[in-house]
């Protein structure tokens, strides 16, 4: 079973009620949407501006254990003792033996243990002369340096041996130790202070876990990461040891900026994989420090502001049926006052008047409309009081001047328009159905002008066709020339309305009515032609002259407009039918030429 929805046939109250929470309920959907933005972008930017802070403060942290190296290292490099080794060494033959001698060995013990743990952060240091010998002393490995330096260091070349010469990450071996340890190593040439020349070399070993206790406890989030690279995108520093020596970008799939960027902070992934990268260069080491957090993490918090979201909404939504179910019953109570009023009226109860009393725009329309039915009544009243002398036929005739369904049909249009605020179409309603009265009524005459009659038709097809704008239109064409004769009034009202509501009307889709009027052999021919459903030779014979059995089911206007005629200009006039079942009907009335 299938079941059709129609707006139309939803209460005013109801829809006043849905359209609020309809309202309130877009309201919140977007509020929430936009607040759990804007909190989302908050957090992300205040952990992005944290991690960029930390970043730099690791930075600066690095810089001073850099600096502090260097700085043990020169004065390694600068100790008179030291250089008065070095020198003795340089001068001596190597038969005589040299830094591998017991001595020599002792006093250079003696000079680093002051450079070396626990008194610094630095692990072990070792001492190479000029004559390519390695001072066994303390807990370097000879066999390490040598092959670490190799036979002539950077560091003692004529260029470099002024600076402080970093190598990268390497796997070192310290003496006691059953393992390599990475380290990183950085060298110094010893240059005499009155030769200047240079006497030999030192080099202090740093851990790669010495500079990641810098950042190992900064980690704010749970789940981040904090990564130092060389320059060729090489993990040299890291909590995970096992990444040590890996490319970064192959290890973790992240794709760095240029380097020359500096200090960046941008999210990569999609979805729940979303990382919130922050970058950060070392420049005297070309290093990157870079920090790695799931998004995820950050946006936790976030998740209690959006349960806060979704109370408060569902909160401000009840209290908004509530407030929308009396607010819509305030409204709408007036307007059920009135309407059943009008059904009652409807019903046949003219004295029957709205109740509702107010100064506001309901109030003022219930006014209206009591006023507007007490001159109707009046006027009603009068013709009827005027009129109940005439015959049979003048009696038909004031029924179909002031049809009541017709009356309450417009005035009810008036108040749908007024109601959807179609003023203008309200006031051209009411300027309609005025025109049409005024002619119909036109002073109790009973023979109008034909151009009388159009407008008195046109006014009464305009309001019909707002009415049923879904399944009609018309056109009138009428010759100027016949306009100035006379014709019975409301002659073609009745006939229009018949080809409204049993032609038009049960058609599917939206039909014609088309009103031609021109002179042919001395006689006013005026056709009403209607696209509607059509009439087969039985209801064409029944819509003139109905049988007995048949009367209460055959059209009074067609049956009256055709007497009428008949009986003030004779059996030559009047009206003639022809249709098509399911094609067309056409009625054709013909009047004789008698001006007013």
């Amino acid at each position: 079973m299938r079941y059709s929805f129609d707006l139309k046939s939803i209460s005013i109250k109801n829809k006043i009620f849905a359209t609020i929470i309809i309202i309130v309920g877009i309201l919140i959907t977007v509020i929430a949407y936009v607040s759990n933005s804007f909190s989302q972008k908050a957090i992300i930017d205040k952990a992005m501006n944290n991690s960029l802070r930390e970043l730099v403060l690791i930075n600066n942290n690095i810089e001073t254990l850099i600096t502090y190296v260097e700085d043990y290292s020169k004065m390694l490099a600068t100790d008179f003792r030291l250089q008065e080794v070095l020198y003795n060494d340089m001068a001596m033959e190597k038969s005589e033996g040299g830094l591998e001698s017991l001595m020599m060995s002792k006093r250079i013990s003696e000079i680093i243990s002051n450079f070396v743990e626990p008194n610094t952060i630095v692990k072990a240091a070792s001492v190479l002369s000029s004559r390519m010998q390695w001072a066994d002393v303390g807990y370097g490995d000879n066999q390490y340096a040598t092959q670490l330096f190799g036979p002539q260091p950077t560091a003692m070349e004529l260029a470099n041996n002024n600076q402080t010469i970093w190598t990268g990450l390497v796997p070192f071996r310290f003496r006691y130790d059953t393992t390599e340890s990475n380290v990183f190593a950085v060298s110094k040439a010893v240059v005499h202070k009155e030769l200047g020349q240079t006497i030999g070399m030192v080099a202090l070993y740093i851990k790669e876990s010495v500079i990641a206790a810098i950042y190992e406890n900064s980690l704010n989030y749970q789940g981040g990461e904090f990564y130092v690279l060389d320059d060729t995108n090489r993990i040299i520093s890291s909590r995970n040891k096992s990444l040590l020596y890996q490319n970064f970008t192959k290890m973790t799939s992240i794709s760095l900026p240029n380097p020359d960027e500096g200090e960046l902070g941008f999210i990569l992934g999609k979805g729940q994989n979303k990382l919130l990268v922050s970058t950060q260069r070392f420049e005297p080491l070309s290093w990157t420090i870079i920090s790695v957090i799931p998004l995820e993490v950050i946006t936790a918090e976030n998740k209690e502001i959006n349960r806060f979201i979704i109370r408060t909404g569902i909160l401000c939504l009840i209290v908004a049926l509530g407030i929308s179910f009396f607010l819509s019953r305030s409204i709408t109570k007036p307007l059920l006052i009135l309407a059943s009023t009008m059904r009652k009226i409807r019903n046949g109860q003219m004295n029957v008047r709205s109740a509702y009393k107010s100064t506001d725009e309901i109030g003022h329309l219930s006014d209206g409309f009591n006023s507007l039915m007490d001159r109707i009544e009046a006027l009603v009243a009068k013709i009827a009081e005027e009129e109940r002398t005439k015959g049979e036929i003048e009696f038909k005739l004031l029924q179909s001047q002031v049809k009541p369904h017709f009356l309450y049909n417009t005035v009810e249009t008036i108040i749908s328009l007024i109601k959807l605020n179609m003023k203008t179409e309200a006031i051209a309603v009411a300027k309609y159905m005025a025109d049409f009265y005024n002619i119909s009524l036109s002073r109790g005459n009973d023979v109008i002008s034909i151009r009388e009659e159009i407008k008195l038709t046109e006014s009464y097809l305009e309001i019909q066709k707002l009415r049923y704008v879904e399944y009609m239109d018309y056109s009138m064409t009428i010759d100027e020339e016949i306009m100035r004769y006379a014709t019975p009034k409301l002659m073609l009202q009745p006939l229009v309305e018949n080809a409204i509501y049993h032609g038009l009307k049960w058609k599917k889709e939206k039909g014609f009515l088309q009103i031609v009027g021109y002179l042919q052999n001395n006689q006013i021919i005026i056709e009403v032609l209607d696209n509607g459903v059509g009439m087969n030779s039985q209801q064409i014979e029944q819509l003139l002259e109905p049988t007995v059995e048949d009367k209460k089911n055959a059209s009074f206007g067609a049956r009256s407009v055709n007497r009428r005629i008949k009986m003030l200009y004779g059996d030559l006039y009047g009206l003639e039918v022809e249709s098509v079942s399911g094609s067309y009907t056409k009625v054709i009335i013909r009047l004789p030429l008698i001006e007013l």
